[in-house]
């Protein structure tokens, strides 16, 4: 299975310590170079780094795109990237939680998954204990999530 990664999964799950998750559930990951400047050369936070950079020599490949697809919205670098990749070698899936991103991924058929649906994966495969308590480490760290509702973890 080829699956493509954007930084905000990694940022959040990193922040949560919660990558392994990725590596359970897909085996191997493949980002684009510009998503590695982003969540490695970009990033403030010791911990959330140091834990980027054992998943990169565990499970997380990088890959340069040979190419860039004209896309019809205006995309950060790492999104098009991403996406690029994502075309270039036919992926099964694709994590990404922007928006303007995951519209452009579908005019190009591309099959996405936000952060959200890889914890409900990880907990229905019982990888994790629980979906909300991932969530809710990371609210306190004031990351919230595209597709959970403000109240959603409180209620459990």
């Amino acid at each position: 299975m080829i699956v493509v990664s954007d930084a905000s999964p990694l940022i959040a799950l990193a922040q949560a310590d919660a990558l392994p998750t990725l590596k359970a559930l897909f085996g191997r990951l493949l980002i684009p170079e510009s998503v590695r400047v982003e969540i490695v050369d970009q990033c403030r936070i010791d911990d959330q780094r140091r834990r980027i950079l054992a998943a990169l020599s565990e499970f997380i490949d990088v890959a340069h795109p040979q190419g860039m697809a004209h896309f019809t919205r205006n995309l950060g670098v790492g999104e098009q990237g991403v996406l690029q990749l994502a075309l270039e070698r036919s992926a099964d899936l694709v994590l990404m939680d922007d928006r303007k991103a995951r519209n452009e991924a579908a005019r190009h058929s591309l099959t996405c998954a936000f952060t959200t649906d890889a914890l409900r994966l990880a907990e229905q495969r019982q990888i994790i204990s629980s979906c909300t308590a991932v969530i809710d480490a990371l609210r306190e760290h004031r990351i919230y999530l595209p597709g959970v509702p403000p109240a959603a973890s409180a209620a459990h």
